[in-house]
């Protein structure tokens, strides 16, 4: 009998997932309606840094040929700047890239579009799901029409606010950082010349992601009041805020897209399966954006849960403890990492207390001067 596979959640990690499982019937369940409108020329106002790792996995999927290649930037430099004078670089290998930055719109339509050609995927949108269950038996949602769906295996890949993590009583903890992203396009009178780059500052954490041509994407991740600020200002007044903030290395900036607000926090789950039920992306963990690494982590979730469910053994289903206990296990090094790393540079940053200030400035500079360090640090990065 096929394996039958919920997945809540029609993001751009739960479809990956649901491409992965040719072997598998997979349902995807997305609470937000069908998109009638075409997407605008204007780049989109998130976008997302994807790693080496996750370029694989979606040319795996046969998804990265399915985006406009003229539309993906890719980074071959990054540039760390402490608030002291340190400086970190990093470069990629010649030919290669660091990552490539992607509109966030057109990544999940890409991977829709494809999921949409598969035939052992059905994708219904505009689907609320108003109860999930998951025991050794199996797994089951049901939708507000009063559908119900049966499977073998029930995937929260719903996000940060997780109704699959809340409904099944998945123990997790969380807790606000107390700051908000900000995030916008411009144009600047000079192109960032394939180079991210990153400022650690008293008032956040400014990053500089290169878009095709004389355009650059920002993520300002700063304390609720800064964050305040910089919402109120207009146009002129903001792009003069974010040029100056840079030492106005690529000149004269314009706002040119709206600016979006996202709340920040941390989010850890200690056991992200049960019988019949495993949780990725978001639903999963949360982390500080600082190091791009959030959908990454997402990404490779995915990957590793199709690798477990497609190599049990014959007398596994797919959801079996020991079948999702080793997707977890996979996953558990990686993002216990990436979620020690951005915390704790955000705090050591974001802390005033005697002695932090020379602390990650000579850290910043510790690194810099080791090749070792660097190259450690850059091949976690491209997971």
């Amino acid at each position: 009998m096929t394996p039958r596979i919920i997945v809540a959640g029609g993001g751009p990690v739960g479809m990956a997932l649901a491409c992965a499982l040719p072997g598998c019937e997979v349902r995807v369940i997305e609470a937000a309606p069908v998109r009638t409108q075409p997407l605008p020329e204007e780049f989109d106002v998130r976008v997302l840094a994807l790693s080496p790792g996750t370029r694989a996995f979606l040319r795996e999927l046969g998804v990265w040929e399915g985006l406009d290649a003229d539309r993906i930037a890719p980074v071959r430099r990054m540039e760390v700047f402490g608030d002291g004078g340190a400086r970190l670089e990093f470069s990629a290998r010649p030919g290669a890239a660091l990552a490539w930055i992607v509109e966030a719109g057109r990544l999940g339509g890409a991977l829709e579009a494809r999921a949409g050609a598969l035939s052992h995927v059905v994708v219904t949108r505009g689907a609320k799901a108003v109860a999930f269950g998951a025991d050794a038996q199996g797994a089951w949602a049901e939708l507000e029409s009063g559908e119900r769906i049966e499977g073998d295996l029930l995937v929260g890949a719903d996000g940060p606010d997780s109704k699959v993590r809340a409904l099944l009583g998945i123990p997790f903890e969380e807790r606000p950082y107390g700051e908000a992203a900000l995030v916008a396009n411009f144009e600047t009178e000079v192109a960032a010349g394939e180079v991210a780059r990153q400022w650690f500052r008293a008032d956040g954490v400014l990053a500089w992601l290169p878009l095709p041509g004389r355009r650059m994407s920002i993520v300002w991740s700063a304390p609720i009041a800064r964050a305040d600020g910089l919402e109120g200002l207009d146009a002129l007044a903001l792009a003069e805020q974010v040029a100056e903030a840079g030492g106005r290395i690529l000149g004269a900036m314009r706002l040119d897209s709206a600016v979006a607000r996202f709340p920040l926090r941390w989010v850890r789950v200690a056991r992200p399966v049960a019988p019949g039920v495993a949780l990725v992306g978001d639903a999963a963990h949360a982390v500080h954006p600082l190091a791009g690494q959030g959908v990454n982590l997402g990404f490779q979730d995915a990957r590793a849960l199709a690798r477990a469910i497609a190599g049990r053994s014959p007398l596994e289903r797919p959801g079996d403890l020991r079948v999702v206990r080793r997707y977890a296990r996979e996953r558990r090094e990686d993002v216990a990492a990436m979620q020690f790393a951005t915390d704790g540079l955000d705090r050591l940053f974001a802390t005033g207390k005697p002695g932090a200030y020379a602390l990650r400035n000579l850290g910043l500079g510790w690194v810099q001067a080791l090749p070792w360090a660097r190259n450690a640090l850059a091949r976690r990065a491209m997971r």
